[in-house]
């Protein structure tokens, strides 16, 4: 592959600001398409190029509109129902039928009660003594819903700054080349990590990866509506919203409709 990168932008992070949604995708498109890394992706389900580098966007207010920007390719109804698939979920034929769903990953996380009073380091044989002590050596699963978790803290403890909200599961998100994992994906969010700070709920968002040009307003516009459930359910006001994606990119295909931006 041709290194076109030579005497060019080099592999790092873009900080970009915005008002709202609308003006902060427009200049993340704009600084990607101009200072993104060229990369080449050679993954077994696509291989394409892509501008591609981790990115930080910072909204300073996220429900000021125009909550996605006319250039972007997203439907009002399809934003909205987005969102509500990502907050109350779909029926549960239809969640079952995909590898995951952030609605699942959030407010359906699958965790095994043994494991919250494991020691922190531990051989096999301390391992299953320890199971068996406290659960007869069985895994006592309990579906957790992260965000009322998240609700409940505040409510308690408007000063709690170790409200986590994650969806990675590393014994099926790491294990890629398996053969539970050969066709799956995992998903591209990662964690949530408010914060109430002056009466207002301020969300913090990592991506492993996300795509800029078609997936982001969406995705920023459902992520935005959930700040806003919490907020009003904890009584506070919305702050900012801050999305870093560790590899944010543009796909090749869609170069020059994100040039035309």
């Amino acid at each position: 592959m041709e290194n076109t990168n030579a005497g060019k932008n080099p592999y790092q992070p873009l900080i970009v600001r915005g008002k709202n949604l609308g003006e902060a995708w427009e200049n993340a498109v704009r600084s990607m398409m101009q200072n993104g890394y060229d990369r080449f992706v050679k993954a077994p389900e696509y291989q394409t190029w892509t501008k591609d580098s981790p990115m930080f966007i910072m909204v300073l207010d996220p429900f000021a509109n125009p909550r996605f920007s006319s250039k972007a390719p997203l439907t009002q109804e399809m934003a909205d129902e987005y969102a509500n698939n990502l907050i109350n979920g779909m029926p549960k034929d239809k969640e079952n039928s995909f590898d995951y769903t952030y609605y699942s990953r959030l407010r359906h996380y699958p965790d095994c009660l043994i494991r919250a009073g494991m020691p922190a380091v531990a051989d096999e044989h301390e391992i299953k003594s320890y199971v068996r002590k406290v659960s007869e050596g069985k895994c006592v699963v309990q579906r957790i819903d992260q965000v009322e978790k998240a609700i409940d803290i505040f409510k308690k403890d408007p000063t709690r700054r170790t409200v986590v909200m994650h969806t990675w599961i590393p014994m099926r998100d790491l294990a890629k080349f398996t053969p539970e994992r050969k066709d799956t994906s995992s998903p591209c969010l990662v964690l949530v990590h408010p914060q109430l700070v002056e009466e207002k709920l301020h969300f913090n968002v990592v991506m492993k990866t996300n795509d800029l040009y078609s997936a982001w307003p969406g995705n920023a516009y459902a992520l935005t509506v959930l700040q806003k459930h919490m907020a009003d359910k904890i009584g506070v006001g919305i702050g900012h919203y801050t999305h870093f994606s560790i590899a944010m990119q543009v796909y090749q295909e869609v170069y020059e409709a994100a040039k035309m931006v």
